[in-house]
């Protein structure tokens, strides 16, 4: 019996070649390294963080990489702040402008602000958890979305936060929550002309940021997960890639997380 099937073509070592990418929170952690890693896959980049140092040492190491790059390949790097809509609105013209098309965007910028229970909590740190982690996602979406075309894709960061209880980061889990359900809206809001929007749920991420300014949660995060290890930044950036390629093409409206197995402990 021959099966009947329709084969794909064999995978390209290079699958984003021609594609233009945008990314956010691209200076470290993540953001960093689902940058590099769409450059070797033949992405062209447009990246933004708030960092200017970490941007300047990005734009170094781009510089470096484009001596080897495909024909077409470049890369546009910016100094912007994903909470505020005007210099989100700029960068993405600004993408257009130099390379006429957005074919992805990775919405990865995000931070925790201060661990603490609820009502030790003020309002500028509800605020700054709202403006990072879910209006900058807002801002990113609403300036993206009309300038892609049939077959774009969104992936934008969530986190298991959203869904698993912790003490200390009650109004970060919140931010992250609103991300996940932004992001199945759009998908079923843009669905119908092609755009797919995902969310990546992260667990533990062994940063360099969190190992610098959280270390005290790294031990407990490990032995919450079920391989008794936290992710590297390039194992988010790797199902980041896969949720932006052709290859995840009918995959759209999900929240998948990427945490080690830590949400099926609960179960």
């Amino acid at each position: 019996m021959v099966l009947e099937v329709e084969f794909p073509p064999p995978l390209s070592p290079t699958p984003f070649a021609g594609k233009v990418i945008a990314i956010t929170g691209a200076s470290s952690g993540i953001g960093l390294a689902t940058t590099l890693l769409l450059w070797t896959r033949g992405a062209t980049i447009s990246a933004i963080s708030v960092n200017e140092e970490g941007m300047a040492e990005l734009n170094a190491a781009l510089q470096e990489k484009s001596k080897t790059a495909l024909p077409g390949q470049s890369f546009y790097t910016k100094v912007a702040d994903v909470s505020k809509a005007d210099e989100i609105k700029t960068w993405i013209e600004e993408t257009i402008e130099k390379f006429g098309r957005l074919d992805g965007a990775a919405n990865i910028a995000g931070a925790v602000h201060n661990y603490n229970k609820l009502a030790d909590t003020v309002p500028e740190d509800f605020d700054f958890s709202i403006n990072v982690n879910t209006r900058g996602v807002y801002n990113c979406m609403r300036s993206q979305i009309p300038a892609m075309k049939t077959g774009a894709a969104i992936v934008n960061m969530s986190s298991i936060s959203a869904t698993k209880t912790e003490s200390g980061i009650s109004l970060y889990g919140a931010s992250k929550a609103a991300v996940s359900t932004l992001s199945t809206a759009a998908a079923t809001e843009y669905g119908p002309k092609g755009i797919r929007v995902n969310a990546i749920a992260t667990g533990l991420t062994l940063s360099k940021r969190l190992l610098s300014v959280a270390k005290e949660y790294v031990d407990p995060g490990i032995q919450a997960t079920a391989l008794k290890r936290g992710a590297t930044p390039m194992e988010q950036a790797q199902v980041i890639l896969f949720l932006l390629s052709d290859e995840a093409s009918n995959v759209t409206g999900t929240v998948v997380r990427c945490d080690g197995g830590a949400l099926a402990l609960q179960y």
